[in-house]
């Protein structure tokens, strides 16, 4: 299926219109223009027999075949065309910021992290509440599911798949350390003593862990584990839109010290990826790493030695972050990829049947959501035997399900949180390589607060 909008019925006046939205995308002409000519083109009948999906697992080469093979199950069942708008996910936010507010409506959102909030916050999301099955709201969701999608009291997101990060190891890097391969790091004192072996031991081009230090967004995502770890909590959100900011707590201060000083004594590659320290870890070159779910797959996709599961369990295994000082329980960053839907869509209801079928249909579970490698948004789907259970039955699928998926919480996401996310990933890159540890945290701590006034 091509990447497209609201298509008339005419095969000739569809590849102009497409061509014309693709353009628009891709050269940065104005999309009010090509939002204007597409209602121009559009006919009630085409409107009333079709739906704009917009999403990035059909932008990618790995996802793309399975996504459309399950939207094309869901026109068959429904006699309705799906316009599948494949968005690369590093520019999928800013992309549907721009279609939104050239009036181009994408009536289902596939989002990620703070983009609910953002696009909740500009009205472009509609109240999911009258539409989620009660079942699954209050019964069958995993703990905070819900809460990544929920803005000033209101759902605006579903859970499509659960994704947090995890703390990965590799057992037989471990085992030729002498470590333990069957008692990984609980604390973050055992986790220092097992990395000063480990970098004694390994050669110089390994690394006992792998800490993304990259000025991306998606750097705070693996970092905030480890400042919870830490006891540090710099942006509270009081679930009414208010933030209270201090990066200089000393919690944040000790976790932004422990970063610094796995750079300077090679515990951690510098100024990485996740992508790079992925192939490190798929090359036996990292130890110890927070990833999602789907690494397993990731791996076996750079690394033949890991091309099932069976063999990625073999050398690896995940469990709960390790405890910090004072903290008595494990906490992870919920990294959940949502679904929403846009409030200037006509087919609301048509819409959700879209987002139901995408959450429940085994035409998708298992020739998409499985396969991409995160955990099913109900819980009960991962665990019951008669439904999906058997698809999840390794260890690390195990550990993910029932240990480290409750550790999970959103961060004090908001619609300001995209704009800070960028000003506090810079001050993680600094401190990395070199920076006044709490000067450069008080620092940003006015910067944050300067956003979000």
């Amino acid at each position: 299926m091509w990447d497209g909008v609201d298509l008339p019925n005419s095969w000739q006046a569809r590849q102009s219109r497409r061509a014309l939205l693709g353009r628009a995308m891709a050269i940065g002409l104005s999309l009010a223009s090509a939002g204007t000519l597409l209602q121009g083109c559009s006919t009630s009948a085409a409107i009333e027999s079709s739906l704009n999906f917009a999403n990035w697992a059909s932008a990618e080469t790995a996802t793309r075949n399975n996504i459309n093979k399950a939207v094309q199950a869901f026109e068959h069942q429904n006699d309705v065309q799906v316009n599948n708008i494949g968005m690369s996910f590093d520019e999928a936010l800013a992309q549907l910021t721009e279609l939104i507010r050239a009036n181009i409506t994408l009536d289902v959102m596939e989002l990620s992290g703070n983009w609910p909030f953002v696009l909740a916050d500009m009205g472009a999301l509609a109240d999911l509440g009258p539409f989620v099955a009660q079942d699954w709201y209050r019964r069958d969701a995993f703990p905070n599911s819900f809460a990544a999608g929920t803005y000033k009291g209101v759902l605006y997101a579903v859970p499509f798949s659960i994704t947090p990060h995890g703390f990965w190891y590799n057992k037989l890097l471990l085992t030729s350390a002498g470590l333990d391969a069957a008692r990984p790091p609980a604390t973050i004192s055992e986790l220092n003593e097992a990395m000063t072996v480990l970098r004694a031991r390994l050669p110089a081009s390994s690394y006992p862990i792998a800490l993304d230090t990259s000025a991306t967004e998606y750097a705070l995502v693996g970092f905030w584990p480890w400042i919870w770890t830490f006891g540090g909590n710099p942006m509270v959100e009081d679930g009414h839109g208010t933030v209270t900011i201090n990066w200089a707590d000393d919690g944040t201060v000790a976790a932004f010290q422990w970063l610094q000083d796995a750079v300077r004594r090679r515990w951690t590659p510098p100024n990485l990826a996740i992508k790079a320290e992925r192939e490190l870890m798929a090359e036996g070159r990292v130890v110890f790493k927070l990833d999602g779910p789907y690494l397993t797959g990731i791996l076996g996709s750079i690394n033949p030695a890991f091309s099932t599961v069976q063999l990625v369990n073999k050398t690896f295994a995940v469990t709960t972050t390790p405890l910090g000082p004072g903290v008595t329980q494990p906490v992870t960053c919920a990294d959940i990829h949502n679904l929403s839907i846009a409030s200037s869509s006509t087919h609301k209801e048509l819409s959700w049947k879209l987002i139901d079928f995408l959450t429940t249909s085994p035409a998708v579970i298992t020739t998409f959501l499985i396969l991409e490698g995160g955990v099913l948004p109900r819980r009960s789907y991962n665990i019951v035997p008669r439904l999906y259970s058997r698809f999840y039955a390794d260890p690390i699928s195990r550990a993910f399900i029932h240990s480290i998926i409750p550790t999970m919480r959103p961060p004090a996401f908001g619609p300001r949180y995209t704009t800070a996310a960028l000003a506090i990933v810079m001050a993680l890159r600094e401190i990395a390589n070199g920076a006044g540890v709490r000067s450069r945290l008080q620092k940003l701590t006015e910067e944050v607060k300067a956003i979000y006034a």
